[in-house]
C-alpha cells in the first residue's frame, strides 16, 4: 500500500483530507502537526488525526526553529508597517518538516489541505521531484457536499464560533481574515484594543542586532518572544487592519510590532532599547548602545 504524509492542523479540511486520501488513493495516511505557538494541544490533535484514520500521527514542537531561523532574522527588514507575515514564516517550516517525515516514513507523496499554491511552492523549493496532493483543490464537492461527507465519516468542526473567519496563529501573532459580506467578527473573537490604562516599559537587550533579554532578564528566544507578546498584548499593541477586494485582514501581532520597532531603533548594534507601550502604541523612549553584561 502506498503512503501519503499529510500536513495536519486538525481543522475541518485537513480532517476530511485524511479520509479522502485514504479512500481515493488506497493509501496509508501519516499526519504531521507542528507546534508553532498557536496554542493547540498537540496530544489532542494527534488523537484527532488517528480518529480520522491516520495510521500514525507525528507532533513536532517547532517553535525554537521558527524563532531562530525565521522570526528573529526577519527583524532586519526594519519597522513593521504592513502585516507581520505570519503564514510567510510558517510555510517553509511546514514544508521542511513534511519532507523530513516523508523521508523517515519512506513516502513518495506529501499532501496538505490548503486551497492556495503557496505551500506547494515552499515544498518544491526544497524537493522539486516530490508529488504533492492538495485534496481541497482536488475533491469535487461544494460546501454542502463536503459537510455531508464529513458527517458520514464522523468528522466534526473543532469550533462553531465565527465560522466565516480564517484564523492563523503562531508565536509572532495572529491573523484573522473574513469576507466583508459575511459580517465583521465580534470583538470578543479579536484581541481587545486595550485592556490596561497604565503604560508598561519594555527594555530589550540586543547583541549583534538580535534580542537576548527583556527587562534585564536573559531569555531563550521562544520565551523572550512570548514575554514581549504578553506585555505588549495587554495594551493592544500590534493591531493592524487592511481591506482588499472585499476581504478584511486583521493582525494581532504584539511581539512582532515591538521587536521590529526596537530593532529599527538600534540597528545591528549591541545595546538596550527602552520602549513604552500604551493604548495600541509602541514608542521608543531611549536607547543605549553600550554593551550590557548580565553577570
Amino acid at each position: 500500500m502506498s503512503m501519503i504524509v499529510l500536513a495536519f492542523s486538525g481543522g475541518f479540511a485537513s480532517s476530511n483530507a485524511v479520509h479522502w486520501l485514504t479512500e481515493t488513493y488506497a493509501a496509508d495516511v501519516v499526519t504531521v502537526t507542528l507546534d508553532v505557538g498557536q496554542g493547540d494541544d498537540l496530544g489532542a490533535l494527534r488523537a484527532r488525526a488517528v480518529s480520522c484514520g491516520a495510521v500514525r500521527a507525528h507532533a513536532i514542537d517547532a517553535r525554537e526553529e521558527l524563532v531562530r531561523e525565521f522570526l528573529l532574522p526577519s527583524l532586519v527588514r526594519g519597522p513593521l508597517n504592513e502585516g507581520p507575515g505570519i503564514a510567510e514564516f510558517t510555510r517553509p517550516l511546514i514544508a521542511r518538516k513534511l519532507l523530513e517525515v516523508a523521508r523517515i516514513e519512506g513516502a513518495s507523496m506529501v499532501a496538505h489541505a490548503s486551497h492556495d499554491e503557496l505551500l506547494d511552492a515552499a515544498i518544491r523549493a526544497l524537493d522539486p521531484n516530490v508529488e504533492i496532493l492538495a485534496p481541497a483543490r482536488l475533491w469535487k464537492m461544494d460546501a454542502a457536499q463536503l459537510a455531508d461527507y464529513a458527517r458520514s465519516h464522523g468528522v466534526s468542526q473543532r469550533s462553531t464560533s465565527e465560522p466565516h473567519c480564517r484564523v492563523d496563529q503562531s508565536l509572532w501573532g495572529r491573523v484573522i481574515s473574513f469576507r466583508d459580506l459575511d459580517g465583521r467578527p465580534t470583538e470578543a473573537h479579536l484581541t481587545p484594543l486595550s485592556v490596561s490604562n497604565e503604560a508598561a516599559q519594555i527594555n530589550l537587550q540586543f547583541e549583534g542586532g538580535m534580542p537576548v533579554s527583556i527587562n534585564d532578564v536573559p531569555m531563550p528566544p521562544v520565551e523572550l518572544v512570548e514575554s514581549v507578546a504578553l506585555i505588549a498584548g495587554r495594551h493592544g499593541v500590534g493591531r493592524l487592519e487592511s481591506t482588499n477586494n472585499g476581504r478584511t485582514v486583521v493582525y494581532d501581532a504584539p511581539a512582532a510590532m515591538v521587536l521590529h520597532t526596537a530593532r529599527a531603533a538600534l540597528g545591528d548594534r549591541t545595546g538596550v532599547v527602552r520602549l513604552s507601550v500604551l493604548n495600541g502604541g509602541c514608542t521608543v523612549v531611549g536607547r543605549n548602545t553600550e554593551v550590557v553584561n548580565h553577570a
